[in-house]
């Protein structure tokens, strides 16, 4: 049946029409007539106005009306075939809800029937197992022991897999969740007597060897010297390190200090007599130590500024020295030389030049003489001794120099216990290596400066001895004429030479 027009809708439309006729009456008051003759062929036509009588609404209402009426009973018609479809959907739901209780049903009788047989089928397995169960907590005992020494032996690298093979064996002993059959059994037994066949045997191969330089692994000759190590035979022959983390062959950062390296390369390059090579038999532990090892150069690192300051003034030490000991033997080759001529002095070395004064003296009173003569050698006294007191100094300052660095590593110790603690002892590593290092240069410098000042002392003092020997002779000689005795040529009789002092 048709629904009737709501009391608000009447009176929308109601107003519209109003406005409709109050606009007609308002165009045809202002509405002007035009003359015919005044229009143009250009201008278009106007509008008719739309019809404003009481008919003419009426029927524009009733239109509107029924269109309103067309409108709602095609959402009428819309929502009962959503209601149709909703409830044909909540039938299905409910039946597929009845279907599924009487599933779960089902399922809670087949729970409790396999529960049941799973309680008996528990019972019947530890009847079986029985006194196994021992027998089966050996092999879980056995299988861990052997899955840390698969892992860590360098057998792992032909024979992977092990591991994981003797965890899952060791597992199942362990929850005793079944019974282990002989193969298992006998895999256990034979994994055991191939790792001792293979820890008793030297293999040649061809492997991955990944560098700690480079991401890439390359394919290198390698061989495993029983259940030791690995060793390169190749080019670069060398001991290799064998990750147990990650199951692969690295090679070291470098090779250990000693003749290791040199006997692998002897033993690789060996096909007729057998050589001596060197193992790790703690698997590289030993190897790991010899790494640590300071080289020569950390060493000298470890000492810092104060190390280098003590370096550099035993380098000093010994250019002086050897300088020093140069001079001074071409001092005295000189003046052996001159020794050999003493009728004939020359300027070029320290006798001659004592020679020359005494002649150019020779008119002079003797205590002229003699002031002169003594002048004379200690100007070439200091002269052969020149800068010889560089090499106390040094040999003084050196162990001063090492006492300096072992002040400032136990400082610099005590500030890394005082921020860290006394837990870690990487941490007080730096400054006892400093006060260590620094300590050992000073002595190592101190010790060869001492021996280099007292050999070029003795060797410029016994040059020094040899002019005063001559000086004396020549200060006696020339008493001796001036009391008128007659003496042989002095140059003639005092001939002193190195050799004798």
């Amino acid at each position: 049946m048709p629904v009737p027009v709501s009391l608000s809708r009447f009176a929308s439309l109601l107003g519209i029409a109003c406005g409709v006729m109050l606009g007609s009456v308002s165009f045809s008051a202002h509405a002007q007539p035009v003359d015919n003759a005044t229009t143009t062929a250009a201008e278009e036509p106007v509008a008719k106005p739309a019809d404003s009588s009481l008919e003419a609404v009426y029927q524009r209402l009733r239109s509107a009306n029924a269109e309103d009426m067309r409108v709602l009973e095609a959402r009428e018609r819309e929502y009962a075939r959503q209601r149709d479809a909703a409830r044909e959907r909540v039938a299905q739901m409910r039946a597929r809800v009845a279907s599924l209780e009487a599933r779960g049903r089902q399922m809670e009788q087949e729970f409790e029937s396999n529960r049941v047989k799973l309680d008996d089928r528990a019972t019947l397995l530890r009847d079986k197992i029985g006194a196994l169960k021992e027998l089966f907590g050996l092999f879980q005992q056995n299988a861990s022991d052997l899955i840390g020494a698969f892992v860590s032996s360098p057998t792992s690298l032909q024979y992977p897999g092990r591991d994981v093979w003797l965890e899952g064996f060791a597992n199942r002993m362990k929850e005793t969740t079944e019974v282990s059959s002989t193969q298992d059994i006998r895999r256990l037994w034979y994994e055991t007597l191939r790792e001792i066949q293979a820890r008793s045997e030297i293999v040649s191969t061809r492997a991955r060897v990944y560098s700690i330089t480079s991401q890439e692994p390359a394919r290198q000759d390698v061989a495993r010297i029983g259940g030791f190590e690995w060793v390169a035979t190749g080019r670069q022959s060398g001991y290799l390190h064998w990750d147990t983390a990650r199951q692969r062959l690295e090679t070291l950062p470098r090779q250990p200090d000693g003749p290791y390296a040199d006997e692998i390369r002897q033993w690789a390059s060996s096909t007729q007599e057998p050589r001596l090579v060197s193992v790790d038999p703690t698997g590289g532990v030993l190897v790991g130590l010899l790494l640590q090892k300071p080289t020569p150069p950390e060493r000298i690192q470890q000492g810092g500024l104060v190390g280098y300051i003590i370096l550099g003034l035993g380098a000093m030490a010994l250019l002086l020295g050897v300088i020093k000991i140069l001079d001074i033997a071409w001092i005295s080759w000189r003046v052996a030389r001159q020794q050999a001529r003493l009728q004939t002095p020359l300027s070029n070395n320290a006798l001659g030049r004592v020679l020359l004064v005494a002649q150019q003296a020779g008119d002079r009173d003797a205590e002229f003489f003699e002031i002169t003569l003594h002048d004379t050698v200690a100007q070439e006294s200091e002269r052969v001794q020149r800068f010889t007191v560089f090499l106390a100094i040094i040999s003084a300052v050196a162990p001063l120099l090492g006492l300096l660095g072992t002040v400032v590593g136990m400082i610099n110790t005590f500030q890394a216990i005082t921020l860290f603690g006394t837990g870690d002892p990487q941490t007080m590593a730096g400054g006892i290596s400093q006060a260590l290092i620094t300590t050992v240069l000073g002595l190592v410098v101190a010790v060869p400066a001492v021996l280099l000042h007292a050999l070029v002392k003795a060797r410029g003092q016994a040059v020094c001895q040899i002019l005063q020997q001559y000086k004396a002779h020549l200060v006696g000689d020339r008493l001796q004429q001036m009391h008128d005795t007659p003496t042989e040529n002095p140059f003639q009789r005092v001939n002193p030479s190195l050799e004798s002092v």
